[in-house]
């Protein structure tokens, strides 16, 4: 492999100076676009909630196979089993390049080989990028972390929305599935206004971060779950039809209804869901998806709206004599 490279130096800092997650992303892209002169096919999978436990998912990728589950988690646990001073690894003709934060393997970058090639002059400088890559996420993605709930804050929530949005059916999907669409759900805690005044805020806090536990605990790792404010949640998530994101809403609720909290006993939840498709702006999407929710506090709680099926045309402000908090 001949390649003209630039001082790691320049490219360092040209990573670093990346303050959105998307813009680094497309950075890292186009570093290792010049740096394999684009004859060699590579893609990037990282768990972006920095949770090992969790399957990486796809960042971008330009090979011609598939990927799937069961082929990036053995891909993991091979690296797992190296020593951890190993910053590459050669396997049927890929070059591994594993992405590690704190000692855990969170994801890897696959480039192939052309024939048998190798492309160790370019080894240390590509594993160093991927460490600068990964260090610089997790700045990104530290800052934009509630510090209660450990979920995304409501500052980042509008690019999140705008970025999906932009990039419907985009590579962060896992391959091998039918397409999907992007849907915003808005998730209350009910009666939580009666937790505060009866037990405290300091349980009315731990009943918050116990939801939020079993939210991050139950969606995917491609999916994006926000504390949006209070005792309010947003998720944005990918989905085959509104069938199969009403069930796994559903699931997440009768979950949520089942767990015991201490002190306080029972919580369920409430909410609203709507479909990002022909969203002009993320205010839009809130607010079909608080519609849904309104719906679903004023026909008895404990319930999940899907916002098509109010077929209504965007409200006016629900006022009502119903505590909807």
């Amino acid at each position: 492999m001949t390649i003209a490279t630039q001082c790691g130096h320049e490219l360092t800092a040209r990573l670093l100076d990346q303050k959105s997650e998307c813009a680094l992303d497309a950075c890292f892209d186009k570093i290792l676009e010049h740096l394999t002169q684009g004859n060699h096919a590579y893609a990037l999978l990282f768990c972006k909630q920095f949770t090992p436990q969790k399957i990486p998912n796809t960042v971008f990728t330009y090979l011609e196979e598939t990927l799937t589950e069961v082929d990036i988690e053995s891909q993991v646990k091979r690296l797992e089993k190296l020593k951890p001073s190993v910053e590459v690894h050669y396997y049927h003709r890929k070059c591994i390049f594993p992405a590690k934060f704190e000692n855990n393997i969170l994801g890897f970058l696959v480039i192939e080989l052309i024939e048998d090639e190798l492309i160790s002059p370019l080894e240390s400088l590509i594993a160093h990028l991927l460490n600068v890559f990964v260090k610089q996420l997790s700045t990104l993605h530290y800052a934009c972390i509630d510090p209660l709930s450990q979920l995304l804050n409501r500052q980042t929530f509008e690019e999140k929305v705008l970025s999906v949005v932009a990039r419907d059916n985009h590579a962060a999907m896992r391959q091998g599935y039918a397409e999907r669409r992007w849907y915003l759900a808005m998730l209350d805690i009910d009666n939580f206004k009666g937790v505060n005044d009866t037990f405290g805020h300091v349980i009315g806090d731990e009943v918050i971060l116990l939801v939020a536990q079993l939210l991050k605990s139950s969606f995917r790792a491609e999916d994006y779950v926000f504390r949006y404010g209070g005792e309010e949640f947003a998720v944005l998530f990918p989905s085959q039809c509104p069938t199969t994101a009403f069930n796994g809403l559903e699931r997440i609720r009768m979950l949520i209804e089942a767990a015991r909290f201490p002190q306080v006993g029972s919580i369920t939840v409430s909410g609203g869901f709507v479909a990002l498709v022909n969203i002009g702006q993320t205010s839009e999407a809130v607010h079909q998806a608080d519609q849904a929710l309104y719906y679903s506090k004023q026909h008895g709680r404990n319930k999940m709206t899907f916002f098509d099926d109010l077929n209504i045309v965007p409200l006016e402000p629900i006022h009502s004599d119903i505590e909807l908090f």
